[in-house]
Protein backbone atom coordinates (compact mmCIF):
# COMPACT_ATOMS: atom_id res chain seq x y z
CA UNK A 1 0.00 0.00 0.00
CA UNK A 2 1.63 3.80 -0.87
CA UNK A 3 -0.28 5.78 1.55
CA UNK A 4 -2.80 5.56 4.22
CA UNK A 5 -5.47 7.17 1.88
CA UNK A 6 -4.90 3.83 -0.32
CA UNK A 7 -5.30 2.02 3.08
CA UNK A 8 -8.41 3.00 4.01
CA UNK A 9 -10.03 2.67 0.66
CA UNK A 10 -9.09 -1.51 0.94
CA UNK A 11 -10.31 -1.72 4.31
CA UNK A 12 -13.47 0.12 3.56
CA UNK A 13 -13.96 -1.90 0.41
CA UNK A 14 -13.52 -5.38 1.98
CA UNK A 15 -15.98 -4.34 4.81
CA UNK A 16 -18.69 -3.43 2.41
CA UNK A 17 -18.27 -6.84 0.18
CA UNK A 18 -18.34 -8.90 3.41
CA UNK A 19 -20.21 -6.78 5.96
CA UNK A 20 -18.99 -9.00 8.79
CA UNK A 21 -20.05 -6.75 11.66
CA UNK A 22 -23.11 -5.57 13.08
CA UNK A 23 -25.56 -3.86 12.34
CA UNK A 24 -24.50 -4.22 8.75
CA UNK A 25 -24.73 -8.30 8.63
CA UNK A 26 -27.85 -7.77 10.17
CA UNK A 27 -27.83 -8.68 13.90
CA UNK A 28 -28.24 -6.02 16.09
CA UNK A 29 -25.49 -4.22 18.29
CA UNK A 30 -24.72 -5.93 21.36
CA UNK A 31 -24.71 -2.95 23.56
CA UNK A 32 -26.74 0.26 23.83
CA UNK A 33 -26.32 3.89 25.46
CA UNK A 34 -25.90 3.59 28.63
CA UNK A 35 -24.52 0.29 29.28
CA UNK A 36 -21.81 -0.80 31.93
CA UNK A 37 -19.07 -2.60 30.07
CA UNK A 38 -15.52 -3.75 30.53
CA UNK A 39 -12.98 -2.27 27.81
CA UNK A 40 -10.18 -4.35 26.85
CA UNK A 41 -7.34 -2.90 24.92
CA UNK A 42 -4.82 -3.93 22.66
CA UNK A 43 -2.53 -4.52 25.45
CA UNK A 44 -5.24 -6.67 27.47
CA UNK A 45 -5.62 -3.53 30.48
CA UNK A 46 -9.16 -3.88 31.80
CA UNK A 47 -11.42 -0.10 32.28
CA UNK A 48 -14.93 0.13 33.57
CA UNK A 49 -16.95 2.55 30.82
CA UNK A 50 -20.47 2.92 29.71
CA UNK A 51 -21.31 3.05 26.36
CA UNK A 52 -22.16 7.09 25.67
CA UNK A 53 -22.81 6.65 21.87
CA UNK A 54 -22.38 5.09 19.02
CA UNK A 55 -20.13 5.86 15.92
CA UNK A 56 -21.58 7.06 12.97
CA UNK A 57 -19.20 8.33 10.65
CA UNK A 58 -20.19 10.67 7.47
CA UNK A 59 -18.09 8.99 4.69
CA UNK A 60 -16.03 5.85 4.13
CA UNK A 61 -14.06 5.34 7.19
CA UNK A 62 -11.41 2.81 8.17
CA UNK A 63 -11.91 2.85 11.74
CA UNK A 64 -15.96 1.79 11.10
CA UNK A 65 -14.51 -0.76 8.47
CA UNK A 66 -12.89 -2.42 10.97
CA UNK A 67 -15.95 -2.74 13.54
CA UNK A 68 -15.42 0.09 15.72
CA UNK A 69 -18.89 1.05 16.81
CA UNK A 70 -19.05 2.30 19.82
CA UNK A 71 -17.87 5.31 21.87
CA UNK A 72 -18.01 5.13 25.36
CA UNK A 73 -16.90 7.79 28.62
CA UNK A 74 -13.37 8.06 28.46
CA UNK A 75 -10.81 9.98 28.37
CA UNK A 76 -10.37 10.04 24.43
CA UNK A 77 -14.59 9.97 23.87
CA UNK A 78 -14.54 10.28 20.27
CA UNK A 79 -12.46 7.19 19.82
CA UNK A 80 -14.81 4.38 18.60
CA UNK A 81 -14.05 0.74 19.86
CA UNK A 82 -15.35 -2.46 18.33
CA UNK A 83 -17.91 -4.80 20.20
CA UNK A 84 -15.29 -7.67 20.23
CA UNK A 85 -13.01 -5.09 22.60
CA UNK A 86 -16.19 -5.26 24.93
CA UNK A 87 -17.99 -7.13 27.70
CA UNK A 88 -20.50 -6.87 29.99
CA UNK A 89 -19.79 -5.44 33.31
CA UNK A 90 -21.62 -7.08 36.05
CA UNK A 91 -20.01 -5.30 38.92
CA UNK A 92 -21.93 -2.06 37.55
Amino acid sequence: MSSHHDYIIEITAQHDAGKPFAPENGQPLRFKIGDAVIYTNDFGAQFHRHVTGFYRPAGPCGLYALGKRYLLDSTSPWMPVAESSLRPDGAA
